[in-house]
């Protein structure tokens, strides 16, 4: 850990006890929500901050997929998809992973798909601002993108043939070619999270782009997933009032879309360090109810390196709350 950040931290104390929110020392120089962490900053700085050292006893890792699942509560095919999703997570489960995003190809990301209606029961509203920012588009704004409707998804936002939607039918082919391919940037992270007071975690994370050849800007976006959401759903024109929702899109860390470019500030050593905190949203929850807490135990963070002109997601990895 960051010893020698120890007497930084005790000046700091010092001189600023009553701060909310620091410029974390590690580059780049990050504004952190420091009442997450349940003690005295300065021994977060010591003790729990990782260094270089730290992402390095990390295990290294191969390509990882992310499915990225346009669906809806209210479209009736939308869980047939979503199940071929969950079983090429579950034939893999630390190497593919799944984001249902609540999303149409309209203009502005709704449909009746994803609308609440009150009068046939369709009460929870799963989506969210970035949701429908990235529905919006790839259904319109990105020409020739192959969403055509829900269910559609990609792989790692692969471009075939022109598109980067295809049916469910076709996840599988396109999971085995990623998990096939070489690895051109890694990540590492560590998220630490606290259930007292705020019921929020750090995230720390290293990007290094092991390909040469990269040319273009990379980002990095750092989403919340919620998982195993008991909610109604439209199945197949029936509706099913007990249905399991998985792999919910609860937005990103930072309310960015796109995330974030990686600049050489962020770099340090050849390497990129960004650096999150993030207090937990309530469950999803019917419209006109009321909020039932938090679930950490339910909530992972998908972090994702992607090329900002291709869009190609390079690499994802996953960090649960409570491990």
């Amino acid at each position: 850990m960051k010893k020698y950040f120890f007497i930084i931290s005790i000046l700091g104390f010092f001189f600023s006890t009553s701060c909310d929110h620091v410029e974390n020392p590690y580059p780049p120089a990050i504004d952190l929500d420091t009442t997450i962490y349940p003690g005295n900053w300065a021994d977060y700085e010591v003790n729990n901050f990782p260094d270089a050292a730290d992402f390095d006893a990390l295990p290294d890792q191969t390509r990882n997929a992310l499915i990225e699942d346009f669906t809806g509560h209210n479209c009736s095919f939308c869980p047939a998809a979503g199940e071929v999703a969950h079983t090429l997570h579950e034939a893999n489960p630390q190497k593919v992973f799944v984001a249902s995003i609540h999303a149409s190809n309209t203009p502005n990301g709704m449909s009746s798909f994803q609308s609440v209606n009150l009068a046939q029961g369709y009460t929870v509203p799963f989506y969210n601002d970035e949701a429908l920012e990235l529905g919006g588009y790839f259904g319109n704004t990105l020409v020739n993108s192959g969403f055509f409707g829900n269910p559609a998804g990609t792989v790692n936002r692969t471009n075939e043939a022109g598109e980067y939607f295809t049916a469910a039918g076709s996840w599988g082919t396109r999971v085995s070619a990623i998990l096939a391919s070489p690895l051109k940037v890694n990540i590492k992270a560590v998220l630490n999270y606290y259930e007292t007071p705020a019921h929020g975690f750090f995230l720390h994370t290293e990007v290094e782009k092991l390909d040469a050849g990269l040319s273009n800007d990379l980002a990095i976006v750092a989403c919340i997933i919620e998982d195993s959401l008991v909610a109604p759903q439209n199945v197949e024109s029936v509706f099913t009032s007990d249905y399991v929702h998985r792999d919910i899109f609860r937005g990103t860390v930072l309310g960015q879309t796109w995330g974030e470019v990686l600049t050489p500030a962020m770099m340090s050593n050849g390497k990129y360090y960004r650096n999150y905190s993030y207090i937990l949203p309530d469950q999803l929850y019917p419209q006109g109810g009321t909020p039932t807490g938090h679930n950490a135990e339910n909530m992972h963070v998908l972090i994702y390196v992607y090329d900002k002109v291709t869009l190609e997601i390079y690499q994802v990895i996953k960090k649960k709350m409570v491990p």
